[in-house]
């Protein structure tokens, strides 16, 4: 018998010695836990917009409704040098340069000096490589583009954005050609603040128990493939596209709405092996001057197979169905239809996002 009980006995204590050690594993994995709920959350936002305020007014209605801090920094993919970013700027001046002259092309329309006609030639003929270590522009290329920039047609291609769009940041690429294509060139300050393509935005703010970081891409055409997998692990990806776009061409891209280059990019990214595990947040934004075009630019113009003429409901829903038809990797996709300048309406939009960005932590932390 004292040979039995010495023996519960011990078995007691090594039950309870493992109850213990059990206990405070759970104690430190729910420590742990807790650690990595509280981290940093990072969320993707991705604008394809003819215009790139409407993304950045996103961003300040969410810092607004959180009502916290925030921290803006121009955030680059690597840690560049300026002459880094030269082949950027050139690819963006030799697109661009390409975009006018097509646009010029397409109503048929030719420049008023004899010497830019030449110079149009020049540059659609002109075979470059910029990603070649010996590439170099000739200073002929420069004076060709400064030239056709000040051509008179310009101003009148530009007075209709769908056919050619030109923002603050090309104009002034386009005026600064010649010094950009000079042999001994390096990208002054100005140049790379006028770079949008090259870098994102990152903003901070809190939420709840969770500290925000925004990641902002701009655009990114041609450098898509280069920088999409550095958001590997992302588990938030915002994507806001301008529903009244449908009818802008892309400068670089005269043939391709601003609509097809978001379907493109949505494809993508939604299909991606670096996002399988993510949730996208879809926001189709300008609802209201869509609606007021679409009675001036039928929908079915650049959507042939779209049949539900004017009505708004109708026009948004078959965008909507383009959207989901691309999701073939069936991945978690939240859409919604919003208008940035609302802000009621923005902080009820943010409710279900924040849910989702909150589920999406859990889950990864393991508690879900």
């Amino acid at each position: 018998m004292l040979f039995m009980s010495i023996f519960s006995s011990w078995n007691r204590r090594r039950a309870e010695k493992k109850a213990k050690a059990w206990s405070d594993e759970i104690d430190m994995n729910i420590e742990q836990e807790s650690k990595s709920f509280k981290r940093q959350r990072d969320v993707l936002l991705m604008s394809v917009s003819k215009s790139e305020t409407a993304a950045s007014n996103l961003i300040r209605r969410m810092k607004l409704i959180h009502n916290g801090r925030s921290n803006d920094e121009l955030a680059e993919f690597t840690n560049k040098k300026p002459a880094d970013f030269q082949r950027v700027i050139w690819e963006l001046l030799l697109q661009n340069s390409r975009g006018a002259i097509v646009a010029m092309r397409s109503r048929n329309l030719g420049p008023t000096r004899s010497s830019n006609k030449a110079n149009c030639e020049y540059i659609m003929n002109h075979r470059i490589d910029t990603d070649s270590p010996d590439f170099s522009f000739l200073p002929k290329f420069g004076r060709a583009v400064q030239d056709l920039w000040v051509e008179e047609i310009i101003p009148v291609l530009l007075e209709d954005p769908s056919c050619l769009a030109v923002d603050d940041n090309e104009a002034y690429f386009f005026a600064e050609a010649q010094r950009i294509v000079a042999e001994e060139y390096v990208p002054s300050t100005e140049d790379i603040l006028h770079v949008t393509e090259t870098g994102i935005m990152e903003t901070y703010f809190k939420m709840g128990q969770l500290s925000i970081r925004v990641s902002q891409v701009y655009g990114q055409k041609c450098e898509r493939r280069k920088w999409i997998h550095l958001f590997e692990g992302v588990t938030n990806i915002i994507f806001y596209t301008s529903l009244s776009d449908y009818d802008q061409r892309v400068v670089s891209w005269n043939e391709r709405t601003w609509l097809a280059e978001s379907f493109i990019l949505f494809d993508a990214v939604v299909n991606s092996r670096w996002f399988l595990r993510t949730s996208v947040i879809l926001l189709l934004g300008e609802i209201h001057e869509f609606s007021v075009k679409l009675h001036e630019v039928p929908l079915a113009q650049y959507c042939p197979e779209y049949t539900g003429g004017t009505d708004v409901n109708k026009s948004a829903k078959y965008i909507l169905w383009r959207y989901m038809q691309l999701n073939r990797a069936r991945i978690d996709l939240y859409p919604h239809i919003v208008e940035v300048s609302d802000i009621t309406r923005m902080r009820l939009l943010w409710i279900p996002m924040r849910e989702i960005i909150l589920h999406n932590a859990l889950k990864e932390s393991g508690i879900l």
